[in-house]
Order: C-alpha cells, then structure tokens, then sequence
C-alpha cells in the first residue's frame, strides 16, 4: 500500500504540470453550471442539460486522464525508474486509477448538486456515472498502453471519447442512433442518467417511447456495462501480455 500512496502523491504533485488533463475536470463542471444558469428554466431541464454533459464526462476524464499519464510515464522514462525502483505495475496502475476516480468522483459531485439532484437521486446520479468511470478507466488504461507519446495517446483518447460521448447524446434527439448505440456502456449510462433526471414518471416513459427503448432494467443495463468492462479489460490484459507497462 505504501507504493499506491506514493504513486497517488505523485500524481498530486503532478496534477497543475498536465494543464489538459486538469483543465478537463474543471471544464465540465463549470460547462454544466453556465448552461443550467442561462439555459434551465426548471428543474428538469437543469437536470437534463446536467445528464447529458455528464455522460461526455463519463466518456472523457477517466480515457483522458490515465491514457495522458500512463503514456507520459512510459515516454518520459518515468515508469520505468518506478518499477526499478520495486513500484510493482499492479501498484502504478492502482494509483493511478485511485488518483482518477477520486478526481471524476468530485466532478460528478459538482454535476449533481448545479442539476439539483438532492439526497437518493443524488446518490444514483453519482453511483451510475461511477460505474461508467469504472469502464471508462478500463478504455483509458488500454488506450495508454498502446500509445508510444502522449500526443497519440490524446489522439486516440479524443477520438473514442467523441465518440462514446456524443453518440448516446445524438440518440435522444435521432431514436434511429439507438439502434447502434444500444450496448455500448455509455448509451446504457445514458439511459439509466435520463431516467433518474426525469424522475421516473410518465414524462420519462413518454421519452424512451420517443427514442425506442421500451423500458428501463436497471440490471440489464449494469449487465451490459459490465460486459463492455470486460472487452476492455480482456484488451487491455492482452497487450500488457504483448508489449508489458513500459512499451517494450
């Protein structure tokens, strides 16, 4: 555990010299909180313009976070001075993904309190968009891995953020998007976001109608996560085998 503390501190320390990674987190937040202050003219919509911009959180701090700082450790050197100096890759990996989630918990905080989530919605806005992390983390680790810098491995995160962000996002406006969209992890964070912001009632079965998903299962759509976490983690436990942390 002291090698995870000491590569969380590290991470700490490091946090203002990665400005993209940083400015990221703190991007969201105040994105969510100028559209719902200019935009919201109630409460569902405030929670609405909230969901959405969460689920292209979901998909970009966690992928950009441990991608970004996975491949400058490996480009710098870093890493490897780390493991030499008895840092086990299991453990740099641990602390890593600690440092990120704590960061991404923070933000989905920030996100529900300006989308007026209070008390058990507030506690199942956090813990979906959580869980969403979680896979998120997984696409970032892999993505990291098979990156040689830091600008590929921005490159690569950008491009699958954009387009699990934004394609659950189109789906609410084009139903036909669902079709395709349906299991990936972000389109089911989506869906589970839509339900809770819209409380559950008949204005919510009325827009899952719209969009063409008959009902909402809770456990169907945390199956399916689940099973995007698995892809990603068989990935990336597959090129570790190949090329190890260090990229060689």
């Amino acid at each position: 555990m002291n090698a995870v503390k000491a590569i969380f501190i590290k991470q700490l320390n490091d946090l203002l010299k990665n400005p993209t990674v940083t400015i990221m987190f703190l991007l969201f937040p105040v994105m969510a909180f100028i559209q719902v202050r200019f935009m919201a003219q109630y409460p569902e919509d405030a929670r609405m313009i909230v969901a959405s911009l969460a689920i292209m959180s979901v998909a970009a701090m966690p992928i950009m976070g441990i991608a970004s700082y996975i491949a400058e450790d490996v480009e710098y050197r870093s890493l490897r001075f780390l493991i030499m100096a008895g840092v086990k890759p299991a453990q740099y990996l641990l602390g890593l993904a600690i440092f990120i989630l704590i960061l991404t918990a923070l933000a989905m905080v920030a996100f529900g309190i300006i989308g007026n989530f209070t008390g058990e919605d507030l506690l199942v806005f956090v813990g979906i968009t959580m869980l969403g992390s979680l896979v998120s983390l997984s696409v970032g680790a892999f993505v990291g891995l098979i990156s040689k810098s830091v600008q590929q491995a921005n490159t690569y995160a950008t491009v699958l953020m954009m387009l699990l962000g934004f394609l659950p996002v189109l789906a609410q406006f084009n139903p036909d998007f669902i079709n395709f969209t349906y299991y990936l992890f972000t389109q089911q964070i989506s869906l589970l976001l839509t339900y809770t912001a819209l409380g559950g009632g008949e204005i919510a079965i009325e827009f899952f109608n719209y969009v063409g998903v008959n009902d909402i299962n809770f456990l169907r759509s945390s199956l399916i996560i689940l099973a995007n976490a698995a892809v990603f983690i068989g990935l990336f436990i597959y090129v570790y085998k190949k090329k190890g942390l260090g990229g060689e």
